[in-house]
């Protein structure tokens, strides 16, 4: 029997390294210091991007590793008049 309760799963996070952590979820947080302030870099497992979010805390880049951001989605094109698509053809 499976049971769904709809909230979301809080990800599990493991230090890997002096400023490297990574949840279960392949999620990466990076500390980067520049002139003595700490930044958290998040990277969201999967994303193109080098980085994905920036925080201030390591507690502010957890929360947002957690929440990702709905997908972007291409627009389609719309169909040219009169011709039918690959299904209506069928």
């Amino acid at each position: 029997m499976n049971i769904s309760f709809g909230a979301p799963l809080t990800p599990h996070w493991q230090h890997i390294h002096a400023d490297w952590w990574q949840d279960d979820q392949g999620n990466d947080i990076h500390r980067v210091e520049i002139d003595d302030d700490a930044l958290y870099h998040c990277h969201l497992a999967g994303s193109p991007l080098p980085w994905d979010a920036v925080a201030t805390s390591l507690d502010e880049a957890m929360l947002l590793c957690g929440t990702r951001p709905p997908e972007r989605r291409e627009p389609q094109p719309e169909p040219l008049p009169g011709r039918r698509s690959r299904h209506q053809q069928r």
